[in-house]
């Protein structure tokens, strides 16, 4: 056997069935898909990014009623993303509400679950997605007894499963987010089991939004042939915005280039703007608070660019066809949820801490002051005149912060290009080698050459081999289970010793980082396995070692692998 290679796992399942476990109870029979569920109990640009995965359920069941089950506050938005064809609004903040309150309250809260449950229940979904990686929405599909969920669930028993490879990569690449590679686009796309069928996000805003919004605009002295850059001041955290200060510097440059300026945002916003459109002058209008969410697609659709931070009006934009140039700090990634089209522009920070994790609270966020707003004018004024030789050129003139221009690649899943030819730094590396090592294994595609020699490669070297001692001792357990006679001694040997190699695989990845998201996919996958009969999770267990094998040959292998 050749350095690197693989040895074959035991038989198992494959194919359409590859993401659920087969020691899980065994599904009904295969028919037509009628009814799907989708879950995103998730913000109003998370539910826009779910919009390739419906265009992409659609394609392949197109007789299927698709119901999206979202949060009432945020619920709206679904009106205008096609392919939906129900949607179902919950209050979680009132259920939560009521928990917290206790007493009678907490009995209301459990009649509300329970009505719920009733109604989707009642419903037969053949098919359900959850998009939501809450522990609420995992009881809430655990309870639902659809025999094909995909995403974050529950067991019988009350513990949680992460049905599908993508979901567990995603779940994965959440706690290591530098290194994060894939779009949340395409890890949704993925779970229903094929790429977006569109390379953008799709929402249709309603002739009436189109007319209420001129008409707001109109009050405001913005006429039809006017042009207009709008901005998105406000964000979910003060970590995530850029400061006020910034934004007047950027409009009123914007200003001195010919455009008037819309600052565009909910109400809670508008003191806000308010106080940038005072420091811009004349030339900029608010109308914060005086759109809805079809109202704020129509206003977008009229602009020739929008500047943002990672927010959902960006995705809005995005959605509706108008230039994005995306500011992108504290934990703001511009590879898992950078703009979802070809063609937009991200500006992200050079701190050395970004991406920051999304629950740390940082007491200097310097990042955002990183961002001059000159250079982000010229950005705008280069990208609306589609002008990218400008934008390369001013790329290489922000360091430390970086320029991506958004695009895809060949296989069709989204990418964040850095332009200007920046100093390539061992994240970067990293990160490409994990977006080719899975998916090679979870979508065949093949491998690049091997890593740069420059990274220690030692860390995965041991990774691979425990994967492989890990392999055979589970395809040994795996035959002696079978055996008519099995010796229960020998069983239970080959037990403890798959239990050492999974204990020195958590260990190594806490100590050498840089393999941590192999060995924490490979966890997650351990954590999901099913059911007590021990052929058949010594079965599923040698497939999780083999791919966590296979995760390693661009790091061990001498030459490119298929």
């Amino acid at each position: 056997m050749s350095r690197g290679a693989v040895p074959e796992a035991p038989e198992f399942t494959s194919g359409a069935d590859a993401h659920r476990s087969t020691a899980a109870k065994p599904p009904r029979a295969r028919g037509r898909i009628r009814k799907i569920l989708i879950v995103n109990l998730t913000r109003f640009g998370d539910l826009l990014q779910t919009s390739p995965a419906i265009a992409a359920l659609k394609r392949q069941h197109p007789d299927a009623a698709i119901t999206l089950m979202a949060e009432k506050n945020f619920a709206d938005v679904c009106d205008g993303i096609p392919g939906i064809d129900h949607v179902y609004r919950v209050e979680l903040d009132r259920l939560g509400n009521r928990i917290l309150e206790g007493g009678s309250q907490l009995l209301e809260a459990y009649r509300t679950v329970e009505h719920v449950i009733a109604e989707l229940r009642a419903e037969h979904f053949d098919l359900a997605l959850n998009f939501s990686s809450s522990r609420m929405s995992a009881v809430f599909m655990g309870l639902l007894g659809i025999d094909d969920v995909r995403g974050w669930s529950m067991t019988p028993d009350g513990l949680r499963v992460i049905r599908h490879p993508w979901a567990r990569l995603f779940a994965t690449m959440c706690l290591h987010r530098r290194y994060a590679t894939f779009n949340l686009v395409d890890y949704y796309c993925a779970m229903t089991g094929g790429l977006a069928d569109t390379r953008r996000l799709a929402y249709t805003v309603a002739p009436a939004a189109t007319a209420k919004a001129a008409t707001v605009l109109s009050e405001l002295g913005i006429g039809d042939d006017q042009r207009f850059v709008a901005l998105q001041l406000g964000a979910s955290r003060a970590i995530r915005q850029w400061p006020e200060g910034s934004f007047a510097a950027l409009g009123t440059t914007l200003v001195a280039a010919g455009f008037r300026i819309v600052i565009i945002g909910g109400g809670s916003d508008r003191p806000l703007g308010d106080r940038v459109a005072a420091e811009i002058g004349a030339a900029a209008v608010n109308t914060c608070g005086k759109t809805g969410v079809g109202e704020l697609g129509a206003v977008l659709m009229r602009a020739a660019a929008l500047v943002t931070g990672d927010t959902g009006p960006m995705h809005m934009a995005v959605a509706v066809g108008t230039p994005v140039v995306g500011l992108f700090f504290g934990p703001a990634s511009p590879f898992d949820t950078g703009p979802y089209a070809a063609d937009h522009v991200v500006v992200q920070t050079g701190a050395p801490c970004a991406p920051c994790d999304h629950n740390v609270t940082c007491l200097d966020p310097f990042c955002r002051d990183q961002l001059a707003p000159e250079a982000i004018a010229a950005a705008v004024v280069a990208r609306v005149g589609n002008d990218w030789n400008a934008i390369e050129a001013l790329a290489r003139n922000v360091a430390p912060a970086r320029i991506y221009r958004t695009g895809f690649d060949r296989e069709g899943r989204f990418v964040s290009t850095p332009l200007g030819s920046p100093i390539r730094r061992r994240e970067d590396a990293l990160r490409d080698g994990y977006r080719a090592s899975f998916l090679h294994v979870l979508e065949g595609v093949p491998l690049p050459a091997p890593m740069p020699a420059a990274l220690d490669l030692t860390p995965f070297a041991t990774v691979a081999q425990l994967a492989r001692d890990g392999l055979a001792h589970a395809a040994q357990l795996a035959k002696l289970a079978q055996a008519k006679q099995p010796r229960i001694a020998d069983l239970e040997r080959l037990g403890r010793e798959l239990d050492g190699l999974d204990r020195a695989l958590k260990e190594h990845g806490g100590m050498h980082p840089d393999t941590s998201p192999l060995t924490q996919m490979f966890t997650f996958g351990k954590e999901n396995l099913e059911g007590d009969d021990v052929a058949t999770l010594a079965v599923e267990t040698a497939r999780l070692y083999r791919d966590l094998a296979r995760c390693c040959l661009l790091y061990t292998s001498p030459s490119p692998r298929d």
